[in-house]
């Protein structure tokens, strides 16, 4: 069962929301990797990316868009664009980057990733983009089926280190 439109709002987050987004980037991570990847290094990149002092440079970045996506008042997740970021197996367009998309494990199925990606397409095709590009784990099943579904098609393989790991993420794409 989807979530009500008007119960949904997305907003960009602004400086002053740091704490929050510092907030739902830790709790949605956590919640999406921590059976799959070593404690340490899960705990350690939490606290590298996203403390609040790293969300603030992050919100303060010109090249970085934060939306923040409530339900009934309620923040239930995030997601974070990046202009002008490519990927060499994307070639000769002009994209963007959808560097997180994240939604608290509590309305996962409920159409609010769908809404928030949606919005993100839609702001990605008033910037003038001709894409939307981003990177999945490739042990990250969910994810990879969703970005399918929604039309991202696998363009390449990305590396992604973190603490004493490594991950292979697939780059997708979807043509706006």
């Amino acid at each position: 069962m989807n979530v009500q439109d008007e119960l949904i709002e997305i907003r960009q987050a602004a400086r002053e929301d740091k704490l929050l987004v510092s907030v739902l980037a830790t709790a949605t991570f956590y919640e999406a990797y921590f059976e799959q990847d070593a404690p340490a290094d899960l705990a350690n990149y939490i606290v590298e990316s996203f403390s609040p002092t790293s969300i603030r440079e992050q919100l303060e970045d010109p090249e970085s868009t934060f939306f923040i996506i409530s339900i009934d008042g309620h923040a239930v997740g995030f997601a974070k664009l990046i202009s002008g970021s490519t990927d060499p197996s994307i070639e000769n367009k002009k994209t963007i980057e959808l560097k997180r998309i994240y939604i608290v494990e509590r309305v996962w199925g409920k159409g609010v990733g769908e809404k928030l990606l949606r919005h993100c397409e839609e702001f990605a095709r008033k910037l003038g983009n001709d894409s939307v590009w981003l990177g999945v784990w490739q042990l990250n099943e969910r994810g990879q089926n969703f970005y399918a579904k929604q039309g991202f098609v696998k363009k390449g393989t990305i590396t992604f280190p973190y603490g004493n790991s490594v991950g292979i993420n697939d780059v997708m794409e979807k043509e706006l």
